[in-house]
């Protein structure tokens, strides 16, 4: 019995242990041993520290959008050589927000590739992101592909996009052209509005989409407020600035919408006519994250602690069980004169007794 809680209670460190998050060191190693593909050279790391050597003036963006680190680092595989960028971000949110300021489906040559949440290539490089990681990769398309596949699969964690991502209407919405931005610098300058005016500094979170609809194309502009109140200020300031503009503007509880790039309102209302919000009372504290990983590591966490706790209990209960029997023979344990045998005396005749009237 001891023997199975033993490797009961190991098999649930180590579990809880690999749940407690995934390092990128521990993703390539993954990469190493589950694959045909090995490290060309030594890998060369970054953190928030010195980012700026390898990603310059875009440094800065990056540590706004939640940069943890870059591991960068060469591949021989099948099909040939890969130059991979691995970047770990804060969070499945952070690392769809960078995914989407790299995207751009007018480029020359795009296409989108089915790994990881979603990724693209355009030439020889190829893009996509997964959980909390971001993965870059360049060299030929039958290589980066190999690899691609390699490293979806030695990543584990969810992959949720942003809460105001996901209130985007599908219906019309041009594909790929998604995105999500925390400051002014994610807005583009095709939506025709002054970035600071959008309340930034009051945490608003902004995700932009663009929409064809009987062939015209029009820009969405999605805000998440904190508050239906500061919601509803922001509101009043757009319609107090532009009142013609009704007709390109709705607000639903603390999310509003603005079209941009179109002035045809039967364009305006088939976009806004699929915006919709569903108002939740939640406690009033920064909502965390929470995965499948975490419940799941929440469970073992305290199924190991119980059986910490009662290998314990057995034990201290035998060993002191043991020590006082040992050198208190007939003393506290087991003593004679509290001592009962019930016997059963099978070998005695059966004898037989009748009831009389």
């Amino acid at each position: 019995m001891i023997r199975k809680w033993f490797w009961g209670v190991l098999l649930t460190l180590s579990v809880t242990a690999a749940l407690q998050g995934q390092s990128r060191e521990s993703v390539l190693k993954a990469i190493q041993q589950t694959s045909k593909w090995s490290p060309a050279d030594q890998p060369t790391q970054y953190d928030e520290k010195n980012i700026e050597t390898f990603a310059g003036k875009r440094a800065p963006l990056l540590n706004h959008y939640g940069f943890s680190g870059l591991t960068t680092q060469t591949w021989n595989g099948e099909g040939g050589t890969v130059h991979l960028s691995l970047y770990e971000m804060s969070d499945a949110s952070a690392a769809y927000g960078l995914f989407t300021l790299d995207r751009n489906i007018e480029d020359p040559g795009f296409s989108r590739i089915p790994v990881g949440a979603e990724g693209f290539r355009v030439g020889n490089r190829a893009e996509f992101w997964q959980s909390k990681y971001v993965v870059k990769l360049e060299g030929s398309a039958a290589a980066t592909d190999g690899l691609a596949r390699a490293i979806s699969e030695s990543i584990f964690g969810s992959s949720r996009k942003p809460p105001v991502s996901t209130h985007l209407p599908p219906e019309n919405l041009i594909q790929g052209s998604e995105r999500y931005a925390v400051d002014a610098s994610g807005i583009g300058r095709n939506l025709d509005i002054d970035p600071q005016s959008l309340g930034f500094d009051d945490s608003v979170e902004v995700a932009t989409a663009d929409y064809r609809v009987n062939g015209k194309t029009a820009h969405l502009l999605l805000l998440m407020y904190p508050t239906q109140q500061m919601a509803k200020k922001y509101e009043e300031q757009w319609a107090a600035n532009s009142p013609d503009d009704a007709a390109f503007r709705k607000r639903v509880s603390a999310l509003v919408a603005l079209v941009r790039g179109s002035k045809d309102p039967a364009v305006a209302k088939a976009v806004l006519d699929g915006v919709n919000y569903e108002t939740q009372v939640t406690w009033d504290q920064p909502r965390p994250d929470i995965s499948m990983k975490d419940v799941i590591l929440t469970i073992f966490t305290f199924i190991g602690l119980a059986l910490v706790f009662t290998v314990v209990v057995g034990l201290s209960y035998g060993g002191v069980r043991i020590f006082v029997k040992a050198r208190y023979p007939d003393r506290v344990f087991d003593r004679a004169q509290d001592m009962e045998i019930i016997q059963l005396k099978l070998a005695q005749g059966v004898t037989q007794k009748q009831l009389t009237e």
